[in-house]
């Protein structure tokens, strides 16, 4: 960020400072600068209490100001450059368009300034981190209420580059050691714990990290990824790091597992199951007990599956039956549930009735039942009658 003079802050192509000062001189030589100063009030004709006793002369005053408004709003308008005009489009007044420009040239003014000061801090002999961590914090968050943001590659570069004593050099290191360009704040908590700088200690780095976060309105922080968008008991790469666990099957969808129970012959289709499962072990034909995995779900929990198998179930009105292979089961969920991509993927159709049901056929074509949205569980309950295998162990 190179240093710009102040007087040219608010456009690149408007020296602000002498534009203002020969615009207004122009508005007051033509009689026009009272309404830039103080506006042009309402149109008394068209507020209720004043409607019925406003006198024409009064009515002919407010007339001539929205006169002079116009002509000094040309005034100012016109006096401008083209991309200080194309800022100005918005305001519908001389005022408006005089405040516009004044309040964008003193933000512009101390984004700057800022910029400038941020360029130019360096730590102090004898200043401590912490000290120095919040001098550089107190500039940035000035900078962000001017909705100027710095990116983390910028400020953990320009900091550790600018601090002294033991620190000094640090920024040749990471040169060497870091891909800079897509420096995080985690490749520097890591870079100072492998390099055993034992003057800096890990809290003095996490307080940089916290102190230099991208967007200083979050009130969030992880102390596993260092970043500000979550705090530590929701970030996946600690649930990731938690034992490791790895999950075979997913079942992701808001699932009560608690006193809530399902009429045996109701199965749940769910679009975010990855595959059938059931918890009723005498349902199935065939199991295969050695078939042992764990199901993901939506909250983080685990559950286990205890076998896989075949299923029969009678379709509509009883014609025929089905079977419904490579079942899992799983004794720890309180229904049973279908999988919408599995039962795509082997040639099921889903078509809507009259009343709003979903009617299911099967890869020939034949129907074998109707569903019904279940708005509590988010999925379409399918009733049927399941022909018991009567499976024990």
């Amino acid at each position: 960020m190179a240093a710009a003079n102040i007087e040219d802050a608010f456009s690149d192509d408007l020296n602000y400072k002498i534009w203002a000062q020969t615009t207004k001189a122009t508005l007051l030589e033509k009689g026009l600068w009272d309404v830039v100063e103080n506006g042009v009030p309402p149109d008394p004709s068209k507020i209720p209490e004043l409607a019925t006793t406003i006198q024409p002369q009064e009515l002919s005053r407010w007339r001539d100001l929205t006169v002079k408004d116009m002509n000094a709003l040309q005034i100012l308008q016109s006096s401008l450059t083209d991309s200080a005009f194309k800022k100005t489009l918005s305001a519908s007044s001389a005022k408006d368009v005089w405040d516009l420009l004044q309040k964008g040239n003193e933000e512009a003014t101390l984004r700057r300034i800022l910029e400038k000061q941020f360029e130019e801090v360096r730590m102090d002999e004898k200043e401590s981190v912490n000290s120095y961590f919040d001098r550089v914090w107190e500039i940035l968050e000035n900078l962000r209420r001017l909705k100027v943001e710095i990116s983390e590659y910028q400020i953990c570069k320009k900091v550790l580059a600018s601090l002294l004593g033991p620190y000094d050099g640090l920024a040749s290191m990471l040169e060497e050691f870091i891909d800079v360009h897509n420096m995080t704040c985690k490749s520097i908590v890591e870079f100072f714990l492998i390099h055993e700088y034992e003057s800096v200690t890990e809290e003095d780095i996490l307080k940089l990290l916290k102190n230099l976060r991208l967007k200083s309105k979050s009130e969030k922080w992880c102390d596993v990824c260092y970043k500000n968008d979550h705090n530590q008991e929701d970030c996946n790469v600690s649930k990731e790091e938690e034992d490791e666990i790895v999950v075979n099957y997913g079942l992701l969808t808001e699932v009560r597992l608690g006193d809530l129970t399902y009429d045996e012959d109701i199965w749940m289709i769910y679009g975010k199951a990855t595959n059938h499962m059931t918890p009723y072990e005498k349902y199935f034909t065939s199991l295969d007990r050695t078939h042992k995995a764990k199901v993901g779900l939506v909250d983080g929990r685990v559950i286990m599956v205890e076998g896989r198998g075949d299923v029969k179930v009678m379709m509509k009105e009883g014609k025929k039956k089905m079977m419904i292979k490579n079942v899992l089961f799983v004794p720890s969920l309180n229904r049973n549930v279908l999988s919408l991509s599995q039962m795509e993927s082997t040639g099921y159709s889903f078509t809507e009735g009259g009343r709003g049901e979903r009617i299911i056929r099967d890869p020939t074509g034949e129907e074998i039942g109707e569903t019904m949205w279940k708005w509590d569980e988010n999925g379409l309950a399918l009733p049927l009658k399941v022909i018991e295998g009567n499976f024990t162990s």
